[in-house]
């Protein structure tokens, strides 16, 4: 499939993917070849859980990337900006797409999701389960496949979201233990880095600066940038920098927002002013980019 595309809402999901679901705010998938959007990032409106069934494929989850094989699981929210590339001709994932709403359903409390530690904005969004682990979510799967096809059962929707329930507090148990894993393997200038990775994303928007992340995180602008250096390859100058960026591109391939709104959207004084920023640092204008990325939208 050639088709690319740069919003993933959860009803254009649907439409590519979807083998059975409930209403526009949860389906679930057999294996599918996704997408390789390589070019141009993009994010989903809806939760995804995906796993990785064959081949490979490299996943870039807000700047950060990451191997995926078989076995590896993809746990991203709207707040996820999304790349997928590099994929091997035989790469195939499964995946759930679902929103809050959807949970709702069976009288979930809004905040349920907030109880999962792999749905925060600090959350590891790659995981690689054992085998074993990895089984246990594809059966689950499954079990929500087969409710799913029940169509006759007047108890369908509230038996397919307590399978999905269950499969959510399995999911938990399994990241707990990625986690401290991955917390194992660190030491402590890869822990800056990490603490560092969730504030410029949470705080890009308001603070372009180095000193507010270092103040954050107690320690000396030049210790942070030297260490993040380090450990990256890149000063925490311009991870920020990026950050914005990314933003900034998401953004101006959604042809409903100006680009003056973009640049009040990701706090810049005026048009102008974010347009030479946005020049400086992709060698195009913002009109230009969106010009661009429209056109290869519809290749």
């Amino acid at each position: 499939m050639n088709k690319k595309i740069g919003q993933l809402s959860l009803s254009r999901f649907a439409d590519l993917y979807a083998d059975k679901m409930i209403g526009p705010e949860f389906f679930i998938t057999d294996e599918k070849q996704l997408l390789e959007l390589s070019e141009y990032p993009y994010r989903s409106d809806g939760y995804i859980i995906g796993i990785c069934t064959r081949g490979s494929a490299s996943v870039e989850v807000n700047l950060q990337v990451y191997q995926a094989t078989p076995g590896a699981m993809l746990l991203a929210t709207p707040f996820h900006v999304l790349r997928i590339y590099n994929s091997s001709d035989d790469f195939l994932c499964r995946f759930i797409v679902f929103s809050k709403d959807f949970l709702a359903g069976n009288n979930v409390n809004s905040l349920f999701l907030e109880l999962f530690s792999y749905f925060k904005s600090t959350s590891h969004p790659v995981i690689h389960p054992d085998h074993r682990d990895t089984n246990i979510i594809l059966d689950a799967c499954r079990l929500i496949q087969q409710k799913l096809e029940m169509e006759e059962h007047p108890y369908r929707q509230e038996i397919t979201r307590a399978a999905f329930i269950m499969l959510l507090y399995e999911l938990e148990f399994i990241y707990e233990k990625q986690h401290v894993i991955i917390k194992s393997g660190q030491n402590r200038k890869q822990e800056l880095n990490q603490l560092f990775q969730n504030l410029v994303f949470r705080f890009y928007k308001e603070h372009r600066n180095v000193q507010f992340y270092a103040d954050a995180l107690c320690v000396s602008s030049k210790h942070l940038t030297e260490t993040i250096k380090e450990v990256t390859g890149r000063t925490s100058g311009e991870w920020i920098e990026d950050a914005v960026i990314l933003e900034a591109k998401v953004l101006l391939r959604d042809q409903q927002i100006s680009v003056a709104e973009v640049a009040e959207n990701v706090n810049f004084p005026d048009q102008s002013t974010f347009g030479k920023y946005f020049k400086k640092h992709t060698g195009l204008s913002p009109s230009d980019y969106r010009t661009a990325s429209t056109r290869q939208s519809h290749k």
